[in-house]
């Protein structure tokens, strides 16, 4: 096998990989796995997680505990010296940073395999990488956008860390949710540069449209984060979110309810334009793809609200969210490969 085809082989490996990823990050955030490791890089002090309580020491809880609190004085430390005093001093008051949490076999392997599943993408992306330096000279940034894949799946590697050692701190959960599908895209940038596009169709104020789309999918994103941390803060604090307090989620629940349905009649309208295309098939049928995978995150998304956030809907909810961005990354590039105009 040579080496393109390796390349690809490769790359393409770990954009699947990412994309599963979405999925098991998705079953440790609805699960309350995130802590279920209470340290970074091993689990419980070890590289495989115990199976039982038992096989901890007794005072395993405050133990874990001291080490968090290092390393939180140690980011409030950096914020300070980076001007970002308003922020330090939000994490200082923060006492449940420091909360203990008690072993749970099911939390601790699900966090593992999540882990684990990330250190074989990184694998995969650091292979990619290797095999896309003979593109060098001949297709330079198909090597470029690999490379800043790479980037981006390790800092997130990171990032993860940092989530572990804040206790699932706001904000530090969502970028790290929101550069996992910048790794991806340009992971699908270096796949599919010299590829052909599966149309050579261009429709009028197509690029447009999709581009539209992709930016409210983007929004939609990082607002259902954002309400997620919210619902997690107001948890804490012991207030149980129902059908008639969703007004504490603030503005930006509304923003991210609104976005779904302008993005599904968005895509209703390029599929039906299409139709009149031939060339155009087998680009279209994704489009009603993602279409159907927004109906369901829809629907996913209105029994959260009204039946209290059971965690089937919730998986449902972040996976199909998830396919949809991954899905209009995938569209934006193959429209923005047409050259021709017809």
């Amino acid at each position: 096998m040579n080496r393109e085809k390796l390349f690809h082989r490769f790359s393409g490996l770990t954009i699947i990989a990412v994309i599963v990823l979405f999925f098991l990050g998705g079953l440790v955030r609805v699960t309350g796995s995130g802590m279920g490791c209470p340290d970074w890089p091993k689990c419980f002090g070890s590289w495989i997680p115990p199976t039982s309580e038992s096989q901890l020491p007794d005072d395993y809880k405050e133990t874990y505990k001291q080490k968090r609190e290092k390393k939180v004085n140690r980011l409030i430390g950096f914020l300070n010296k980076i001007g970002m005093h308003s922020k330090a001093e939000e994490i200082a008051q923060s006492n449940w940073i420091l909360e203990a949490h008690a072993f749970s076999f099911p939390r601790a392997y699900t966090e593992y395999v999540n882990r684990l599943w990330g250190a074989l993408t990184g694998i995969f992306a650091l292979i990619a990488a290797f095999f896309s330096i003979g593109f060098r000279k001949s297709a330079f940034w198909k090597m470029a956008y690999t490379f800043l894949g790479v980037f981006f799946v390790a800092y997130n590697g990171w990032l993860g860390s940092l989530v572990v050692d804040t206790n699932l701190l706001g904000g530090i959960v969502t970028i790290h949710f929101v550069l996992a599908f910048l790794a991806l895209f340009f992971f699908m940038l270096g796949y599919y540069h010299s590829k052909p596009a599966l149309s050579d169709k261009f429709v009028k104020h197509q690029k447009i449209w999709i581009s539209i789309t992709l930016s409210m999918g983007l929004i939609q994103l990082i607002s259902g984060t954002l309400v997620r941390e919210q619902a997690d803060f107001l948890s804490r604090s012991g207030t149980v979110l129902s059908t008639e307090n969703m007004e504490l989620l603030g503005s930006v629940f509304n923003l991210h309810r609104i976005t779904a349905p302008i993005m599904a009649i968005i895509l209703l309208f390029i599929w039906i334009n299409n139709q009149a295309y031939k060339e155009r098939k087998n680009i279209n049928t994704i489009y009603l793809v993602l279409f159907g995978i927004l109906v369901i995150q829809i629907i996913s998304g209105m029994v959260n609200v009204s039946q209290n956030f059971p965690v089937v809907s919730q998986l449902l909810h972040v996976v199909a969210g998830s396919l949809l961005i991954s899905g209009l990354l995938f569209l934006v590039i193959q429209e923005f490969k047409i050259k021709s105009i017809r």
